[in-house]
This record gives structure tokens, C-alpha cells and sequence, in this order.
């Protein structure tokens, strides 16, 4: 058998020393870490690598980021390190007809929207609401919202009073018109809710009047209805119940533009001429025809005349129209001295 040479032995041994020493020394100016990348899906790989570009680590564990995707990476000291991908999921933003999908890894409607570049009016909605998470498969829905105010003109029909009188006893078929009717008009405003180009719903936001209706005012016949609008000392029309006489005689009627009679007071439906030797100036009557078909009502007595004076009208009934004068005619009537 050959012998080795001693040294060839001392050689090899010093080589691997060398070899040892330069090992050594590039482990200590290089950091190897234990590297953990995962991401939300459930990947995971596990790296020993100096490495710390996050771009270098996703290519060398084969888990990549896409787009939307949140990368975080974190180093606990020289020796570990984790990379961790947030995937990213689709929200469907559907706005003015069409759907526009977005990635994101988490946050609200309203950041969907930005995302989107979709931006609201003033009266616009969404739904879920603007402050809503969004999460995977989320779809937004904008709703366009307009307002529009319409104005309408409308006619606002007249009512017809009717005045009753007795007057008209001797033709009950008389129909007197003392003023037209009008029809008045009002302005409607109607505010209209629009909402992706069809119509919500509609509400009157105001009425106003334009033009005030005038109400028809019609006189015609009424049994028992009296002329004069006065009261007796019930606070009714009724006939008295106490009187201190009455007197019984002619009563015509008659209309006139003074306006005040011969007691200075004042001419109206309700004053009457008398004899004041008779019956004083100031005197509440109470008159109906002697038949009661007519009635005149209560009346105070503030006016004379010839006739009177002679005796041969016992009253003289006021009338504010001269047509209604003629009407009354001559008629027997009883006057009930009220007060």
C-alpha cells in the first residue's frame, strides 16, 4: 500500500478551514429571515430569504398581488418578516344606465363612488347609503333625483246666496238678481319628483289666490221671510210676544236717494214714515199684513210724509230699491207698537 504524504493531509485541512471562514463570514453580513407570505385568500409560502422588496418576495413565493390588491409587509427584527396580501373584490356601481365595476379591499359607498368617478347632484341617492361597507359581490345603485315645480291656473266656481223675502207674495215665481256671479281663480303650485327619468310623485306646494270669486246674489220668495233685517228685543225675527198696542191701516211703500228722514235719522230696509203724532219718531214697530202672507218685520219709525200726515197711509215701508217700492203696492197690515 502507498502512503499519502503528510502534507497533502494538512493542505486539504486548511482549505476546508478557509472554505469554513468565508461561509461564516458571509452569513453574518447577510441577514436570512423566515419570510411568511400569504394572502387573503388563504395562500400561504413560507421563504428564507435576505430579501425584503416586496415585489422580489411575491415572485419568488409565486403569490402575487393583482390589481386593487393591498400588499403589507412588516420585519420583526433581522430574522422574520411577513408579506400579506389583501385581495381585492368587485363592487358594481350602476349609474345614468350603465355599471361600472370597481376593485376595492374594504371601505364605503360613497369611496365605491370615487372609485368610479361617479359624482351625485344635490338630490341624488344611493342605495345601500353613502355611508354603507361595501363587501364581495356589493352592487350600488345611483338614483338621479330632479325636481320640477309646475304652476296651474284653476277656476274657483262662485256660490249663489239667496235672499228670502215675502215681499214677493203675490208672485212667488219672482226672482231677483242683486249681483252677478263670478268665478274667481287660484294659482296651484305642484312641486314633481323625478327619479331616474320616470315620475315619483307630485304635491301641492301652494295655493294662491288670483282672483276672488263674487258670489251670485239672488232675492226671491220666501213665506214668512221679513224685509227688514232687524231685530226685536229677543235678538230674533220672530213676532213679539208683549206689545202695547197695535194699529191697523194702509201701508205703502216707498224709496228715497236722501238717505236720512225727516227724524234725521237714517234710511234703510227696516225704517219706516209715520205720523209722529201717531206713532214718535224712534218707535220699534213690528208689521205684517193683515193676512200674513207678507211681513215686513221689525222697523223703527224715522221718516213722515203728506199722506201720513193726513191719515190716509198708516206706514209708509222704506224699500232701498225703487222696482221694490212699486212691488209692495198697497197692502193692509196690523203695526205692533214694540217699544
Amino acid at each position: 500500500m502507498r502512503k499519502q504524504k503528510p502534507g497533502r493531509h494538512r493542505a486539504f485541512a486548511l482549505g476546508l478551514l478557509s472554505l469554513g471562514l468565508v461561509l461564516t463570514l458571509m452569513m453574518t453580513t447577510v441577514s436570512i429571515r423566515v419570510t411568511y407570505v400569504t394572502d387573503s385568500n388563504g395562500a400561504k409560502q413560507l421563504l428564507l430569504t435576505s430579501e425584503s422588496d416586496p415585489a422580489r418576495l411575491m415572485s419568488l413565493s409565486g403569490i402575487e398581488a393583482e390589481e386593487g390588491d393591498r400588499v403589507y409587509y412588516t420585519a420583526f427584527g433581522d430574522s422574520l418578516a411577513t408579506l400579506n396580501i389583501e385581495r381585492a373584490f368587485t363592487v358594481t356601481v350602476e349609474a345614468d344606465g350603465q355599471e361600472t365595476p370597481v376593485k376595492m379591499v374594504y371601505g364605503t359607498v360613497a369611496e365605491a363612488l370615487e372609485k368610479a368617478g361617479i359624482t351625485l347632484g344635490p338630490d341624488d341617492y344611493t342605495v345601500p347609503a353613502l355611508d354603507s361597507l361595501v363587501g364581495i359581490g356589493s352592487k350600488v345603485e345611483v338614483h338621479r333625483v330632479r325636481y320640477e315645480e309646475t304652476v296651474e291656473y284653476q277656476t274657483i266656481p262662485h256660490e249663489t246666496e239667496y235672499i228670502y223675502t215675502s215681499l214677493y207674495f203675490r208672485n212667488t215665481d219672482r226672482v231677483t238678481t242683486l249681483q252677478a256671479g263670478a268665478d274667481g281663480q287660484c294659482a296651484v303650485t305642484t312641486r314633481h319628483r323625478w327619479v331616474d327619468g320616470e315620475l315619483e310623485n307630485s304635491i301641492v306646494t301652494d295655493v294662491t289666490t288670483t282672483v276672488e270669486p263674487q258670489d251670485a246674489l239672488i232675492k226671491t220668495y220666501g213665506a214668512g221671510a221679513p224685509v227688514s233685517p232687524l231685530t226685536g228685543p229677543d235678538g230674533t225675527t220672530n213676532p213679539p210676544s208683549s206689545y202695547s198696542q197695535v194699529l191697523t191701516g194702509k201701508a205703502t211703500g216707498y224709496y228715497s236717494r236722501t238717505g236720512r228722514g225727516a227724524s234725521g235719522l237714517g234710511l234703510g230696509y227696516g225704517t219706516v214714515a209715520v205720523d209722529p203724532d201717531v206713532i214718535p219718531y224712534g218707535t220699534l214697530l213690528y208689521i205684517t199684513s193683515t193676512d200674513g202672507r207678507f211681513v215686513y218685520g221689525y222697523a223703527l219709525a224715522t221718516d213722515t210724509g203728506i199722506a201720513l200726515q193726513d191719515g190716509h197711509i198708516l206706514v209708509d215701508l222704506f224699500y232701498e230699491t225703487y222696482a221694490e217700492s212699486v212691488i209692495n203696492g198697497a197692502i193692509n197690515v196690523n203695526v205692533y207698537v214694540v217699544g
